[in-house]
């Protein structure tokens, strides 16, 4: 497939490579020589602003993979054949709206990079997204239209090979807390027991008791377990380690822990692993560089994975730190308020810096779902929350791409809010299992 656009810039070649490489399978070649688009004899695609008499297939161009700056954008939302669509064109298009406006607007995250009414963590939520405003959060918009495009032009052109990517699921996992109880400083063994006997919550009193004696398991320490789980369903899995000092939202074991250091070289011998920056590394510089550090001096592996605590992820700066500690992927890509494409895909993608107007190398894995959004933030049953999960994998087993569900080890300790969900997470394996 030939692209040809008479305006050559970074934003237009980053979008033609998400669309063929990232969103769907087709080989491209781009240029702005007019004689040479003229001639071929292939199938081809003009972009531009005014459509050529012998254009065979012309897609009409917005301004936006043109301009070189960041501007005000509020982008006027369609609905097409059912489906919602950013940037609509009139005639002479041969496609209703800028498909290649609409995958810059939404992977690129610009309404980020725009004034927003940040959470109580200082995150945008999805409450401030255009996706959630118009109800399409949910869905992997851009892999359906990535879709419905290549099917239009495999109509136009029916040699030409062109294939959606196929679907695959992955775990993940955030320990955020290795233990309930094990290995927590005495203080704060005391203040939780004092709160649990004054609100008269006996069963959690007794439980923790029974941990400290060691009659019990801690509820948080289900290793085995995720472990029988992989043997079972043989999951892509990655675990993702917070090795943060300790402050108000980060409360891991001590880092000098041997239970703690054990522990994770166990699981990194059997699943890649990562770091989980700490809520603290957001505003410390050189908190995140000596958290990597002691996550390779634990394991003895090289590091280059990542998720952010409480998903702090604040553009570009929390990726350009990420860039400079030699960090090549991210699982940060998700809200923690709603289930969904925070970038309107499932599925990795190369991160744009908008601010420098430059592709960079660092792989966004954006995630789906996160167990806490589920049953704190929407407050679902947990057959709700089985339900949802199964039927938003089902649509990306239509239009292909990588399902990424967020999970935590904590989430299966009935005590702290978390009953039947077990039965949730395993549902949710099952359903991912099924051809």
């Amino acid at each position: 497939m030939l692209i040809y656009s008479t305006s050559p810039s970074p934003r237009l070649a980053y979008t033609l490579e998400v669309l063929f490489q990232h969103l769907v399978s087709l080989e491209y070649t781009f240029t702005d020589d007019f004689l040479f688009y003229q001639t071929y004899q292939g199938p081809k695609i003009h972009y531009g602003d005014r459509r050529h008499a012998d254009d065979v297939f012309f897609l009409k161009a917005s301004s936006l993979l043109f301009e070189r700056d960041i501007q005000p954008q509020k982008p006027a939302l369609v609905e097409v054949d059912g489906r919602p669509a950013l940037f609509p064109l009139g005639a002479p298009s041969d496609w209703p709206f800028d498909l290649l406006a609409m995958i810059f607007y939404c992977v690129s995250r610009y309404e980020e990079y725009l004034p927003f009414e940040p959470d109580r963590y200082k995150r945008f939520p999805a409450s401030e997204s255009l996706a959630y405003q118009h109800q399409f959060l949910h869905r992997p918009i851009l892999n359906e239209w990535a879709q419905r495009f290549g099917e239009t032009l495999q109509a136009k052109w029916p040699t030409l090979k062109l294939s959606t990517k196929p679907f695959h699921f992955r775990l993940t996992f955030d320990i955020d807390m290795a233990w309930a109880y094990l290995h927590r400083p005495w203080w704060r063994l005391l203040a939780g027991g004092a709160i649990q006997l004054l609100s008269g919550r006996w069963a959690g009193l007794a439980e923790r008791i029974q941990v400290l004696q060691r009659k019990l398991d801690d509820p948080f320490h289900c290793f085995k377990y995720l472990d029988r789980m992989q043997d079972k369903h043989k999951l892509d899995t990655m675990y993702f380690w917070l090795l943060g000092d300790p402050g108000k939202y980060d409360l891991n074991a001590a880092i000098d822990n041997p239970d703690f250091r054990v522990l994770i070289q166990q699981i990194a011998e059997r699943y890649p692993v990562g770091i989980h920056p700490s809520f603290a590394s957001n505003t410390i510089p050189g908190r995140v560089e000596k958290e990597r550090d002691r996550l390779v001096e634990i394991t003895g592996k090289e590091v280059t994975q990542s998720r952010q605590h409480f998903l702090m992820l604040s553009l570009p700066d929390t990726y350009r730190r990420l860039i400079a500690l030699g960090i090549t992927d991210d699982y940060s890509m998700g809200y923690a308020d709603q289930v969904g494409y925070r970038a309107g895909m499932t599925g990795p993608f190369p991160w744009y810096d908008l601010q420098k107007e430059e592709r960079t190398d660092l792989r966004v894995h954006p995630f789906a779902v996160m167990d806490v959004s589920l049953n704190f933030y929407l407050k679902l049953q947990p057959k709700q929350a089985a339900l949802r999960v199964q039927q938003m994998m089902d649509e990306v087993r239509k239009y292909g791409g990588t399902f990424t569900l967020l999970w935590h080890n904590s989430s299966f300790a009935e005590q702290f809010g978390w009953a039947g969900w077990t039965t949730v997470f395993e549902d949710i394996l099952e359903h991912a299992a099924q051809d």
